[in-house]
This record gives C-alpha cells, structure tokens and sequence, in this order.
C-alpha cells in the first residue's frame, strides 16, 4: 500500500512537473514568436462586447462594425506611438548626447571647486588629492562617455529596428481584423471540441484571467499614483519647477523594475552635491529613501490585496518571475498562480487544501 502511494505521489509529481516545464517553455520561447497574435486575439477580446453592443443598436453588421472599430482603435494607438517614440528617442539621443559636455563644463569645475575647498583647509594632502582627483575625474568621464554612446547606439539600433516592428504590427493588425470579425465563430468551435466539464473550466479560466489581470492593472495604478503624489509634493518642497509634470514622468519610470526612481534621483542629487546645492541633494535623497521604503513596503500587501494572495507569496512569485522570465515573469507569475489558487479555491482542481 505504502509502494502504491509512493508511486501514485512520483506520477503526480513528475506530471506537475513536466506541466510546469511545458508552461515555462512555451512562455520563453514560444510566446514571443507568437505575439502578434497573441495580441491580436487578446484586443478581439476587448473590443468584443462594444462591438456587440454597436452592431446590434445600430442595426448593422457585425463584420462592418469590427473593421470600423478595429481602424479606429489602430490609428489613435499607432498615433500615439509615433508621437511618443520619436520624442522620447530623440530626447534621449539630444540628452546622453550632451552628457559629456555637462560634465566637462559643469560638472567637474565645481568637482574641482570643492577639491580647492578642501585643500585651503589641509594643504598637506595637496599631492596625494589631485592624483586622486585626475583618477576620479578620468574614471567619471569614461563612464559617462561610454554611457552615452551606449545609450545612443541601442536608440539608433531601436530605429534600425523599425521595420521589422512594422511587420509584427502589420501581422498583428491582420490577426486582430479575423479574430475580431470571426470571434464567436473562433470560440464557439474550440468549445465544441470539449467536453461540457472542460468548456466550464476554461470558461472560469478566461474570467479568473480577466478578472486577475484587470486587478492587477488597479493595484500598480494605484502604487503609480501613490509615487506620483509624493514626487510632485517632494518636488515641489525643494522647489522644483513643472513639480507636477516631474513627477508624472518619474512616476511612471519607477513602475520599471530596471530603472526605478534612483535612476533619476540619484543622478540628480549627485549633481546637485557637485554643483554646490547640498540642500537639494539632501533633498533627493531623503525623498528617494522615502519613496523606496513605502514602494517597497506597499507593493506586495497593495498587489496582494487585490489578487488575492498572502504579500509573502506575491513577493516569492514576483522575484521569482522575474528570475526566469525578467520583466515579463515579475508580471506572468503571480497572475498565473491567482489563477490556479481561484480554480482551486472553487473546486476545479484540487493542488492544496
């Protein structure tokens, strides 16, 4: 009895486990050669029900509807990208660009104007600091040049790029028109290839995505607009102008696991101490600490509370996604495990007690 348990628990355990490893696989690499559809078939699904709701109040036919919708949603979206892409890549090409120049003509005479300070009160260390200072000085301005010519080159490959994204849009676009057009035709025939138990549990599946994903898009909404509010009112304390317009911008870059709000404070109150401005510096910092700390503090028990999961295990899912899949899996993982805890939770299948 004791080998038939034993046997019946490594069967359950290597089924899980090849599950598990077919979902990570498709993920990582079969996910990103399919994403055009993906997209397709995830916006047919948003627009599905105005589309419905239009077609039938307006008496006309559902296909002619679609197109209609589907022009008009692609033209605002493929607007708007243009607008935003061109001048976010051009500011960032014009700023790295003129990095080292900033340094050269600001940044290091006050970085020397600090150092003569300093000499004035010990002039015995005269010798040991300005090796010290011509080390520091060639090692910041390496750093900062091969920066900005990195940073330049990845925005002029991004454009180099620019056509192979047309042609994923155009995919894209393509997949979203019969997705749309032929939607409940599409779901109607892969729900007659199951049976009735299978078609009421993808069916729960579908809404427990819908449902988990739209919650998670309310809970970063709400950390983004929680940093928003302290950056506009710590910048607007250190007297920052366009406090608001600020903060919106590096609000928006702390939902960025990569970059985060330090990528632009902390530049900033370095600067800020070599120019001589020790009070925004501090400033910076005390507000880089600040908002770190309730970030830090809030994003699991906020991201928690609405999926449903214990803050703990919002954090091991997050890191963990973000492991294996970088930023895509910080997102995927703790969606995907909501999921299987709701499913489980309602009896359609049974992973813990």
């Amino acid at each position: 009895m004791n080998l038939e348990k034993q046997k019946a628990f490594l069967i359950h355990f290597l089924y899980i486990a090849v599950t598990l490893g077919l979902i990570y696989a498709g993920f990582k690499y079969l996910l990103p050669i399919l994403m055009p559809f993906v997209i397709g078939i995830f916006v047919a699904a948003i627009l599905r029900n105005l589309i419905d709701i239009v077609s039938k109040k307006a008496h006309i036919k559902r296909s002619f509807v679609s197109i209609v919708i589907l022009i008009i949603f692609y033209s605002i979206i493929i607007l708007l990208a243009i607008m935003v892409g061109a001048k976010v890549i051009s500011s960032i090409i014009e700023l790295f660009s003129k990095l080292p120049a900033f340094y050269t003509d600001t940044v290091e005479p006050a970085f020397t104007t600090v150092a003569n300070n300093f000499l004035t009160q010990f002039p015995n260390v005269e010798t040991l600091l300005e090796k010290q200072l011509d080390t520091i000085n060639a090692t910041i301005f390496g750093y900062i040049k091969s920066t900005s010519e990195s940073v330049i080159s990845a925005a002029t490959r991004l454009a180099t790029q620019i056509p192979s994204l047309i042609i994923n849009l155009i995919f894209t676009i393509v997949s979203t028109f019969f997705f749309t057009i032929d939607f409940h035709k599409i779901t109607d025939f892969v729900l007659r290839q199951l049976s009735v138990e299978k078609r009421k549990m993808v069916i729960r599946i579908k809404d427990n995505i819908i449902g988990t994903i739209g919650k998670f898009i309310k809970a970063y909404a709400t950390l983004i607009t929680i940093t928003f509010l302290e950056l506009s009112i710590g910048f607007t304390i250190l007297g920052i102008p366009n406090a608001i317009v600020i903060g919106a911008i590096v609000a928006i870059v702390d939902i960025m696991p990569i970059l985060g709000t330090g990528a632009i404070l902390i530049p900033w109150s370095i600067i800020a101490f070599l120019l001589g401005k020790t009070k925004l510096g501090i400033g910076m910092l005390i507000l880089y600490l600040i908002i770190t700390a309730v970030r830090q503090s809030l994003e699991p028990k906020v991201v928690g509370q609405q999926i449903g999961l214990h803050p703990v295990v919002t954090l091991i899912c997050m890191y963990v996604g973000a492991q294996l899949l970088g930023i895509l899996g910080l997102f995927l993982l703790p969606i995907m495990v909501t999921i299987l805890k709701k499913m489980n939770d309602e009896g359609t299948i049974h992973l813990f007690k």
